[in-house]
């Protein structure tokens, strides 16, 4: 079966997509023919360690782990980039698709391409601000994140929800969160607390935390290569990193989820799938005393 993002999804989405201040990652000699009256130039080790631009909307929508070649960041409320002069929004924009980060899709993510301001489309891709986001139609931002979410970030291919799956996984599995930042880990120790820490779902949990929660409710690592349900299988790198964790519910299913944006749904997956996936990785399986 393939999943979609609902009607509320994309409501919600839209709100969240597109951070209120706008950011522009320059490169190294980006500054020089830009008026930068107005804003707040930032050196890129100074922003990625700031803790106002480190929160997860601004991470997640930017696509920090994408950007290249950026040595400044433009820091901007939303309107900035409409009073400054056509050439050198037409500079700065440039310089977005160059760097790699996020708020760049292709023009063929629309439709109707004459509802976006030409202003805001550069080299057959559209770029995304927050003044330029509040003034389209919603029927075309609703369009535009759905066709990203089957692009770039999932299939909605998934597994319809087996009888004997735990009825606390039913209102998330083959579903799309409504927040930024709900990561696998996270899915995990919701499970693994049988539903009763709902808000565990909806974290963004870090490899040691999660390895002390499932200390916690008594999971062991597990030295044998056969799983049964209720286990938890990770998927370490060769510095023993935790990439990926999911949770096994039987009959060579697991409650899985990829990433940690919005575009990445809650969904149950079938076990060859998921060890094909991360097959480059080491496969460790946790299992309750």
């Amino acid at each position: 079966m393939r999943i979609k993002p609902t009607h509320n999804n994309l409501q919600e989405w839209i709100e969240i997509y597109v951070p209120e201040k706008d950011l522009f990652f320059l490169p190294e000699d980006g500054l020089s023919e830009i008026d930068l009256s107005g804003v707040i130039i930032m050196p890129t080790d100074e922003f990625f360690n700031h803790s106002t631009y480190k929160q997860i909307n601004y991470v997640n929508s930017y696509l920090y782990w994408n950007i290249k070649n950026a040595h400044y960041v433009i820091i901007a409320e939303k309107n900035w980039i409409e009073r400054i002069s056509a050439e050198e929004r037409k500079l700065i924009f440039s310089y977005q698709i160059n760097s790699k980060r996020g708020l760049v899709v292709p023009i063929t993510f629309v439709d109707e391409i004459d509802k976006i301001p030409s202003d805001y489309i550069i080299n057959q891709n559209i770029i995304i601000q927050s003044a330029m986001w509040e003034k389209l139609e919603r029927s075309v931002k609703e369009q535009l994140l759905s066709k990203m979410v089957f692009e770039w970030w999932d299939d909605g291919d998934c597994k319809p929800l087996p009888n004997s799956m735990y009825s606390f996984l039913n209102p998330y599995a083959n579903t799309f969160s409504n927040k930024q930042g709900a990561n696998c880990l996270a899915a995990v120790l919701f499970a693994i607390s049988g539903g009763k820490q709902e808000w565990f779902i909806h974290e963004w949990i870090y490899q040691k935390s999660f390895i002390e929660t499932l200390k916690q409710y008594k999971y062991y690592e597990f030295t044998g290569d056969c799983i049964k349900k209720d286990d938890v299988v990770v998927w370490q790198d060769k510095n023993q990193v935790i990439q990926h964790a999911a949770y096994y519910i039987g009959d060579g299913l697991f409650f899985n989820k990829d990433g940690q944006t919005i575009f990445n749904p809650w969904k149950i997956i079938k076990e060859e799938h998921l060890y094909k996936y991360w097959e480059h990785l080491t496969p460790i399986i946790y299992r309750i005393k």
